[in-house]
């Protein structure tokens, strides 16, 4: 069983991630902490999460909120917009989008005591090598913990980072993911860290190369069929329609795609993914289009730089076997008769 910490920042596949991370029984979640992202507010993403678990039953589950915004960011603005992405989408979906992104009801517990960075590194310097960090939103916790405790590096078992993108355009820019680009600064500092990792790009996640991987109305319409009383399909089937028809609409893909779970999942079945051997991976942090994009030092180059080669980059994934454990994870939370 692989010991985990899920650090999210709430987007709609984060809610997936957080339930199939409370789920499996090949993991034990020891935490949920929590950073400012695309959801919204630190207070927004906290609830979230607390409610979700509640969802689940596991209450039980620690949640910690972290940083409430990035070490640098960008201007307010752009920083704001994919927050309220939804407004592009009014004229076209109406009063559906009142189901993306809505804001957090007031959840039956508060958030444990403490910041997420410290339980970050008391856990894992508490428990070295056998905990592995598991990131779906922006690295600012992340970095914070590296830059406040160097030997994290030695004492993790295993980072998984979700972000960047290579040969898939990016969705914030064409040359930039959103977690990376919501906070560049601490994006390079996790990245550049002598660390083993491995990355999850767009690539094999937002691309219709793996479209296995995507949730459909077919998936949703599979696990009703199979469930009885299972309270999370019923929230599934309730709110992720409308995730899957913005993702079909607006980006171009097959369905909702599941990036965070994916991430999750190679806690325990690495080998759904086929990655590069491990190579040294750098973030821009000038520029205006590019800030954020990330950048593998393959080949040969003439001018100096590089750094440790410890990030293996994802570049294909077995869809149809992630998608069949993300299945089998949820129904789990069947009822007993």
């Amino acid at each position: 069983m692989e010991r985990i910490i899920l650090d999210v920042d709430s987007a709609g596949d984060d809610i997936l991630a957080v339930l199939f991370a409370a789920a499996n029984p090949n993991i034990k979640l020891e935490a949920i902490t929590t950073v400012t992202g695309a959801a919204g507010p630190i207070e927004q993403v906290t609830n979230v999460v607390l409610n979700t678990l509640s969802l689940a039953g596991r209450d039980d589950i620690p949640v910690y909120a972290g940083a409430w915004r990035p070490i640098v960011g960008h201007s307010k603005a752009d920083m704001e917009a994919p927050v309220h992405f939804e407004k592009q989408l009014t004229e076209r979906f109406g009063d559906r989008l009142k189901k993306f992104n809505p804001p957090a009801p007031t959840p039956k517990r508060q958030a444990t005591p403490g910041h997420a960075v410290d339980f970050i590194i008391d856990t894992v310097m508490s428990n070295p090598g056998e905990i592995t960090l598991v990131t779906t939103g922006p690295l600012t916790n992340a970095a914070m913990a590296l830059l406040q405790e160097p030997r994290l590096t030695k004492a993790l078992k295993n980072l998984l980072v979700l972000g960047g993108n290579f040969h898939t355009p990016g969705n914030i820019t064409p040359v930039t993911e959103y977690n990376i680009w919501a906070d560049p600064e601490a994006s390079r500092i996790v990245l550049n860290a002598d660390v083993q990792k491995i990355l999850v790009p767009l690539d094999i996640c937002e691309d219709n190369r793996v479209a296995t991987s995507m949730l459909t109305r077919n998936d949703i319409a599979d696990m009703q069929a199979t469930a009885k009383d299972n309270p999370v399909v019923d929230m599934i089937a309730d709110v992720f329609p409308i995730y899957i028809d913005i993702w079909r609409e607006f980006f171009g893909l097959v369905g909702f795609p599941m990036d965070d779970v994916i991430t999750v999942a190679l806690a325990f079945q690495p080998d759904l993914v086929t990655t590069t051997e491990p190579l040294f991976v750098d973030v821009l942090t000038d520029g205006s289009v590019a800030r954020g994009q990330t950048v593998a030092y393959r080949g040969f180059q003439i001018l100096p730089g590089g750094g440790p080669k410890t990030t293996r980059i994802g570049t294909d994934l077995e869809g149809r076997r992630f998608l069949d454990i993300f299945k089998n994870t949820i129904a789990r939370y069947e009822r007993a008769a």
